[in-house]
């Protein structure tokens, strides 16, 4: 089945949370190197202490829910398939997909566990975040539950954290289903699944067309310390054909095997990080599936990934079309360095 008659452009299976963001100034960081002289940053909270929270807001989110939403509004047809809880929480995310245009009919309602919470813990002063993550109602997802049609009608399945053993066999089988009418693998693997199933992310990666990983995602799923470069390498090795690292404020490194371009971010005020990462994933698919250069799609990656940053909660800033995005990469600076992989 050729791309032109496809019905959606993405399908995404992953998570589906409710985020309780909880803004916290009165609180305790620890930085420390650790053995392998990596540094690691810590937030600490005293037993038995009381914080002072200073704003309470709370957004549906998830990994596979955002970038189903992010590409929505760039103008793809996309579809969220995943588990959520039969109560209030789950009702709230399932209006916000669909206010996003996002298509819904794949998702199973279960009435055993409650929908997924996240809770983030933000900081103003270190502009980062610490996440407490409850799975609930994502991990019931099974292969039983996947709409065999709605993969097999898509350009692009990406799939996002699950680490129970239904979601892994979901993961896996609609792998297989979009694979057999030639559409392409997206992988944005969280570092819990990564952690949690580490032979599973392997074996799965290695079906991937498309990833996007941080710098610790890629260093815990491939062994490789400190050499990004040749993290990266081992990726392709796998049968990745587009690889992009994101290393915070420092940019981005996106590389088809060939040519590797660097690209450092446009100047913009940090208010929340939460969701970055699916912004930059969206950008990158994006690019991908429009048939953009490697240098185009590292700047709408970065440029969906500094508009998620500037505002606090996920699909917050975002652009609810291709010329808000258009207008922000017209208005900001993005410095590129390109070399040979």
């Amino acid at each position: 089945m050729s791309d032109e008659v496809k019905k959606y452009d993405v399908v995404g299976l992953g998570s589906c949370t409710l985020d309780l963001i909880f803004e916290v100034d009165d609180i305790m960081r620890l930085d420390i190197i650790d053995r392998d002289k990596i540094e690691k940053k810590y937030i600490c909270i005293e037993n038995s202490s009381k914080l002072n929270v200073k704003t309470v807001k709370s957004y549906p989110g998830g990994s596979a829910a955002n970038i189903s939403c992010d590409l929505s509004n760039l103008g793809f047809k996309t579809a969220y398939i995943g588990g959520i809880g039969d109560d209030t929480a789950g009702d709230t995310c399932l209006v916000d997909l669909q206010n996003h245009k996002v298509d819904t009919s794949g998702v199973k309602i279960f009435s055993e566990d409650s929908t997924a919470h996240s809770v983030i813990l933000i900081n103003s002063a270190y502009k980062d975040r610490s996440i407490l993550a409850y799975k609930g109602a994502n991990d019931l997802f099974s292969q039983e539950n996947i709409p065999i049609e709605m993969l097999k009608n898509t350009r692009c399945f990406v799939w996002t954290s699950l680490t129970s053993d239904k979601g892994i066999g979901s993961i896996r089988k609609c792998i297989e289903f979009t694979k057999s009418t030639g559409g392409i693998i997206a992988a944005a693997p969280s570092i819990s699944i990564i952690k949690k199933r580490l032979s599973d992310a392997i074996e799965l990666m290695h079906f991937a067309d498309i990833t996007s990983l941080n710098d610790e995602e890629i260093q815990e799923i491939t062994g490789i310390k400190q050499d990004l470069h040749a993290a990266m390498a081992k990726l392709f090795t796998w049968g990745v054909k587009i690889v992009n690292l994101t290393l915070g404020n420092k940019g981005q490194w996106i590389s088809d095997g060939k040519t590797l371009i660097k690209t450092k971010p446009p100047k913009i005020h940090v208010m929340d990080t939460t969701g970055a990462g699916d912004a930059t994933m969206s950008g990158i698919i994006y690019g991908v599936l429009e048939n953009k250069s490697l240098h185009d799609t590292a700047i709408i990656a970065a440029s969906l990934s500094a508009m998620e940053i500037e505002a606090t909660g996920v699909r917050v800033g975002l652009p609810d079309e291709f010329s808000e995005l258009q207008a922000f990469i017209d208005t900001h600076e993005f410095k590129q360095e390109t070399s040979n992989f």
